[in-house]
């Protein structure tokens, strides 16, 4: 009387039971925590690989530190020898060039020299001299540039420039014209400079000293800066080979450059 009735708890089923231990078995399991001895074993790992990896790098570099310092020496010693074998073929380059164009210029100077006498004559159509343009020179040269009668022109030879026969609709070849003593031709070139025209059946005739290409290119650059001297009244004088000379102001100048007389012209 007067007390409580006990319940009585019924027995734990296999399932809970199995899902407690589980549960603590799982808090309590090594694999997902490593232990020390795990670790220690890693880090001895790791200590072993790095003395490996320091070993043979000491190694290769002990081994292979004469062969590279020598093989260094030797690429230092091609490329020295590269160089100064460089640097003479310039310098034998340089020489040959300065003595080339020495020769060139003694050639060029020995060709124009045996022109001395050879006077070039344009304006003379293809054919008027007939086979024999000595001849026809001897006979039609007096009369244009108003000779003595009578006075007999020493030619040695005469021929048209080395070309091929120009189209009728083309400029005539020149005449090349060589005397046998120099003053004739400077006569010649002396008698056309005074007249201001020469012409020949309408047929305007033109007299110029027969130089190379190259000297009567070195000529011609003066052209503009000679009518320019000419407009001033500046008097001037072109000399062999092509050496312009000024005279100003009772002071003679010589000139090789045509920009330089330009220089000069425009103080």
């Amino acid at each position: 009387v007067g007390r409580k009735p006990v319940k009585k708890l019924a027995p734990a089923s296999p399932a809970s039971a199995t899902s407690e231990e589980t549960a603590g078995s799982a808090e309590s399991s090594p694999v997902d925590k490593p232990t020390m001895s795990s670790l220690d074993s890693l880090a001895a790992d790791i200590r072993n690989n790095r003395t490996l990896l320091i070993q043979l790098t000491s190694g290769i570099s002990e081994d292979s530190q004469d062969k590279l310092g020598a093989r260094i020496m030797e690429a230092e010693n091609r490329i020295s020898k590269i160089e100064d074998r460089e640097l003479g073929t310039e310098q034998n380059c340089n020489y040959l060039k300065q003595h080339l164009t020495t020769a060139l210029e003694r050639i060029e100077d020995l060709e124009n020299r045996s022109r001395r006498n050879n006077l070039r004559i344009l304006g003379f159509p293809e054919g008027v001299e007939d086979g024999n343009p000595v001849k026809f020179l001897r006979e039609i040269l007096p009369e244009l540039l108003d000779l003595e009668e009578g006075q007999l022109l020493e030619i040695e030879r005469a021929h048209h420039t080395l070309a091929t026969r120009p189209m009728p609709e083309q400029h005539p070849r020149a005449f090349i014209v060589k005397f046998l003593c120099y003053p004739t031709r400077e006569l010649f070139l002396h008698l056309a400079r005074n007249k201001s025209q020469i012409k020949w059946k309408d047929h305007r005739i033109s007299l110029f000293p027969d130089w190379s290409r190259d000297l009567q290119q070195k000529r011609q650059c003066f052209w503009e800066v000679r009518r320019s001297l000419r407009e001033k009244n500046i008097k001037y004088g072109l000399f062999y080979p092509a050496i312009l000379k000024v005279t100003h102001n009772g002071e003679t100048l010589s000139f090789t450059d045509p920009s330089e007389v330009k220089k000069f012209l425009a103080q």
